[in-house]
């Protein structure tokens, strides 16, 4: 797979554009639009400032080749980054920093928030993927002038904001709520234009910000009763379960997975039980069933595409696994029953 830094994508992206001027448009100075094709794939890409300290970032790519992209976060300063992955994933590799994993994904349906200045990291995109993301670049006077009380948020932010030189963090926040999927969408149909639209998708950005740091603070308050626990391990523990449901029709073995996330067999168990309150196959075993209801319910699969969708190989094993889990058959719940569990 061929890499390039982040300048070398930089400099192809603007040669294609100089040779497309058509696909580029402006509005108003502080919206910039544009419509791309390049040999990586197809995209629309939104960048708007909507004011000094606070940018945001609306992205929808299609790669029809691999892209490798090694990049170096040396913006000075460099800004707090709110990321909503709303399809797609994107694998990240940043060898040698111990305070996130070496290499992770990062998966649609879920929210991150990340401070990592100074850092070198490759992304790593796969042909076939249809990327949808929105980003919020947020800078520290911004978000001060909000208040110079800090207590009520989170620490992590707390540190952003007061420290001179503060730690650098990745968070996965968690997934992406309903209510924060209503404001995505009201966003990315905003129904305005010029400075309405300005001003509309401000008060959207600072309404999802809002819900993502009160996410955010709650996991942390959680994690504080998790006595057993260092935090390392506890987002270990989670980047486990991510593994899990990404790969949830061809799980990796116990062992696999906790090499993959750098905990001991009995660690990762323990993890689960304290945080999901169950084992980890337990957890697979419930979200399996829990997508598979969902597929029936909603979609027009068959009971066999479902069966194999959550990783059963023999229907009649899956389909004894939903009565138990649900009190009826896959064929009685497609077919409109209630779930008698």
């Amino acid at each position: 797979m061929e890499i390039l830094t982040s300048e070398e994508y930089k400099n192809r992206f603007r040669e294609h554009l100089e040779k497309t001027q058509k696909e580029l448009f402006k509005y108003n100075g502080f919206d910039e639009f544009v419509k791309y094709k390049d040999r990586f794939g197809t995209g629309i890409v939104c960048d708007v400032e909507l004011r000094s300290g606070l940018e945001l970032l609306i992205a929808e790519k299609y790669f029809e080749h691999n892209l490798c992209t090694w990049n170096h976060h040396n913006l000075q300063p460099f800004p707090l980054i709110s990321q909503f992955h709303i399809s797609g994933n994107l694998r990240t590799i940043t060898p040698g920093i111990k305070e996130i994993p070496d290499d992770y994904i990062q998966y649609n349906g879920r929210n991150y928030l990340f401070y990592l200045p100074n850092i070198d990291e490759i992304e790593q995109r796969l042909a076939g993927e249809n990327r949808l993301d929105i980003v919020i670049d947020i800078y520290p006077d911004w978000l001060r002038s909000f208040s110079q009380n800090f207590e009520s948020l989170p620490t992590s932010l707390q540190s952003f904001l007061e420290d001179e030189h503060p730690p650098i963090f990745h968070h996965t926040v968690g997934e992406i709520t309903s209510a924060m999927f209503a404001v995505l969408r009201q966003m990315l149909d905003a129904p305005y234009q010029g400075m309405m639209k300005r001003m509309y998708l401000e008060s959207k950005v600072i309404e999802l910000l809002a819900l993502q740091f009160n996410q955010l603070l709650y996991k942390e308050q959680t994690i504080h009763l998790l006595v057993n626990l260092k935090p390392a391990d506890i987002e270990k523990i989670y980047h486990a379960r991510d593994i899990l449901i990404y790969r949830v029709d061809n799980p990796p073995s116990l062992l696999d997975l906790g090499k993959m996330v750098h905990l001991g067999e009995r660690k990762l168990q323990q993890g689960f039980k304290e945080i999901f309150g169950t084992t980890v196959f337990g957890y697979l075993h419930d979200y399996r069933m829990e997508q598979a209801k969902i597929m029936l319910n909603g979609t027009k699969m068959q009971v066999a595409e479902v069966s194999n969708a959550v990783g059963y190989a023999h229907l009649g094993y899956f389909a004894q696994a939903f009565k138990k889990k649900f009190g009826i058959m896959p064929k009685e719940c497609q077919r409109g029953k209630k779930p008698l569990k």
